[in-house]
């Protein structure tokens, strides 16, 4: 029976980071769920532009309307942040799903996602080295060289055919990777001052705006949508955005910036295995290897704290003993 100082002295049973790690997880899961049925969508039915704006757009409808009638002090921020909120819905949202879909389409998805995914870098390097906020230790390098690699066995097999800029994708693609940096960087920062609800309720809102200016709603009224095709619609933007963007941004409450976004890397894998099971896609032993590095990646970053406790442990364990044998006659 574990006694209450080890569970208060142990920081991988702290509440606070287990939470955010299984918060994280729930993201990641519906995200990468989500990925082959907003494959399917689009093959069959419905294009790229309206997926990514009823996503956003309906999710701020759905918030808008809650907070109206619940708690209106939601709604209450500083004049001076408004930029912010607005440069997140802009870039971190609207500007990361367009570029990503528009590498996609421009070379390939294999494409489009290992180079989203090095986002990772761009966060760790930020967090650590200027805003200083984080230490770049040992652990989190190996979890992120994991992270990376698997990804690349995870999603190509092993093989450089699939991976191919060309035309516009050579900027979209680092354009994805920067702004979903962004995104997590400045989802962390404005979280510091708002509560979770506040900061999707304006950065979805400031998302939805940006699309009704690049599609406008009479656009929409001339496709002659039906009630099944906005029922999709809205079903798609609960599991795909909605519950996955909160459970995130709940989640990097708990965590630092760098952690999340080694621990997102876990989403291709996840769409990957769900695209086995929901559309028969290959996956093979390479794949699979390349998934079982992504999950030691995470899995080491959640043991993190305590392999960091065992190492001070260890160096003061090793002073003490320095300091005795000096004072010792």
């Amino acid at each position: 029976m574990i006694s209450d100082a080890t569970k208060i002295n142990n920081p991988i049973l702290h509440p606070q980071p287990l939470r955010g790690f299984f918060l994280l997880m729930t993201a990641v899961l519906f995200w990468g769920s989500s990925a082959p049925i907003g494959k399917y969508l689009i093959v069959n039915s419905y294009d790229t532009l309206i997926l990514a704006q009823t996503r956003t757009s309906l999710t701020f409808v759905l918030l808008l309307l809650f907070f109206l009638f619940k708690n209106r002090d939601v709604f209450k921020i500083h004049t001076e942040d408004i930029w912010k909120f607005a440069v997140l819905g802009v870039v971190g949202i609207s500007l990361t799903n367009y570029t990503y879909y528009f590498t996609a389409k421009e070379s390939s998805v294999a494409t489009a996602i290992l180079v989203q995914y090095t986002a990772p870098v761009w966060v760790v390097l930020y967090s650590v080295y200027i805003i200083k906020e984080e230490q770049f230790d040992r652990i989190t390098c190996i979890s992120l060289l994991f992270g990376l690699v698997g990804c690349f066995f995870a999603v190509t097999a092993g093989s450089m055919q699939s991976v191919n800029l060309r035309g516009w994708a050579i900027v979209t693609g680092p354009i994805s990777a920067f702004t979903f940096a962004y995104q997590i960087v400045a989802t962390k920062q404005l979280l510091k001052r708002y509560s979770v609800w506040t900061m999707l309720v304006y950065m979805f809102g400031f998302s939805a705006l940006f699309w009704l200016c690049v599609n406008p709603p009479w656009n929409i009224i001339a496709k002659n949508y039906t009630v099944q095709d906005w029922g999709i619609f809205w079903m798609f933007s609960i599991i795909s955005i909605l519950i996955p963007q909160t459970a995130f941004a709940s989640g990097l409450k708990l965590l630092d910036a760098s952690t999340a976004g080694i621990i997102g890397i876990l989403e291709p894998v996840v769409a990957i295995v769900a695209a086995f099971f929901m559309l028969g896609e290959s996956l093979g032993v390479v794949q699979l290897l390349g998934a079982a590095l992504v999950v030691a990646a995470v899995g080491l970053l959640q043991l993190h704290p305590v392999l960091r406790e065992n190492v001070t442990q260890s160096l003061s364990g090793d002073n003490r003993r320095d300091e005795t044998q000096v004072d010792a006659p």
